[in-house]
């Protein structure tokens, strides 16, 4: 019997309370994916937010030497189902097939990649995963025969947010044990009574930010106990509530709560991730070694996501005139011609040398390695 979209993501839901890290969690999605849509091969990768850009890779069937092809028919070829163009896009996924109208040799992709590795009579599906505004994963599909459905791209659509959540939480759990400053994620273990059985020193600091009277009682914070009671309900199948919340911060800001059920008891320990929510931007990383300035980190972000000049300058409330003045002002830092040379030398300067040495992404989505002080 096939699985349903609504057991699809509900087996989603459960997915995001096993303690996966990022590589564990993109090989169960996989499989849990597959029994709802079939496919032959398939590639995921996590995204930096602020760019889009590859920050992890995960597949049984394609290495890093593949993802570099890939990535440079994404930022330097003309093509088609970029994941660029996902992004933007109403419904974020493509189907090769119906793209090209059946002509799937219009794809550059296809001729040099696909077709070579097997799967000249097949088809692609592509899709991005969004949470909120922010882009946090990514997943090609390949078929060796027959192409794929409007009502496969609806079944990969219907739970992309879920996927995107995912991915989010399984960095986040990465990042908890890669130190860092004020900012570092913290984790609370909550007993089956929903007191706290354990604490990071990070943690603590960021109850310190909570907006919520009951965190000076002595007690668990209800914040952090209403989460933990959503997480239990999620888990044990009797709803498909997700346990997160956004909240405020008491200095400013946006902080984030993600809670998992550590066992499978329907009352058993919850872990609850709290972190900062922030806006997506371009890594600090490309900021500080490019040194651009905060409006033209704006404008980079812009052409990192595909965005035309006009729309540049609608989003920034300037002319386009001004956008472009920005524009040769980076291309001269950076050392770069085109907007495509830009996204490309980014890639292949800052990302590419962290994903062929297994470099994991931080809690922002930029890589953890190398960040500024």
């Amino acid at each position: 019997m096939a699985t349903t979209v609504n057991d699809q993501r509900l087996a989603l839901v459960r997915l995001l309370h096993r303690d996966l890290d990022l590589a564990g969690y993109f090989e169960a999605a996989d499989r849990a994916l597959q029994r709802c849509v079939p496919f032959d091969a398939s590639c995921w990768m996590s995204l930096d937010p602020g760019g889009v850009m590859p920050t992890s890779h995960f597949s049984r069937e394609f290495n890093v030497a593949h993802l570099m092809e890939l990535a440079a028919n994404e930022f330097l070829e003309d093509d088609v189902n970029k994941f660029a163009d996902l992004v933007r896009a109403p419904r974020p996924v493509g189907i090769l097939s119906q793209l090209t109208d059946g002509e799937q040799r219009r794809s550059p992709r296809y001729v040099r990649f696909l077709a070579p590795l097997g799967f000249a009579e097949g088809d692609e599906l592509r899709a991005v995963f969004k949470d909120g505004g922010a882009v946090w994963g990514a997943v090609a599909l390949h078929r060796r025969h027959g192409t794929f459905t409007d009502t496969d791209a609806k079944a990969v659509a219907d739970v992309g947010g879920l996927l995107a959540l995912g991915i989010r939480r399984a960095i986040l759990r990465s990042a908890l044990s890669a130190g860092g400053d004020d900012e570092q994620p913290g984790l609370i273990v909550l007993g089956r009574d929903d007191s706290v059985d354990s604490m990071t020193a990070a943690a603590s600091r960021w109850l310190g930010e909570l907006i919520d009277s009951t965190a000076t009682l002595g007690m668990t914070p209800l914040t952090i106990v209403s989460v933990a009671q959503v997480a239990r309900r999620a888990a044990a199948g009797h709803s498909d509530e997700l346990a997160t919340v956004r909240l405020p911060r008491r200095t400013g800001g946006w902080m984030r709560l993600d809670a998992s059920v550590l066992d499978r008891e329907e009352q058993g320990q919850v872990a609850v991730i709290i972190s900062a929510a922030r806006e997506p931007e371009v890594a600090r990383l490309i900021a500080q070694v490019y040194g651009l300035s905060e409006r033209e980190q704006a404008v980079t972000r812009l052409v990192l996501h595909g965005h035309s000049t006009v729309e540049m300058a609608e989003a920034l409330h300037v002319s386009p005139y001004t956008v472009q003045d920005h524009l040769k002002a980076i291309f001269g830092k950076v050392g770069v011609r085109s907007r495509r040379e830009l996204v490309a030398q980014l890639f292949l300067q800052q990302c590419a040398p962290r994903l062929s040495n297994g470099a994991l992404p931080g809690p922002d989505g930029w890589f953890i390695d190398d960040r500024p002080s």
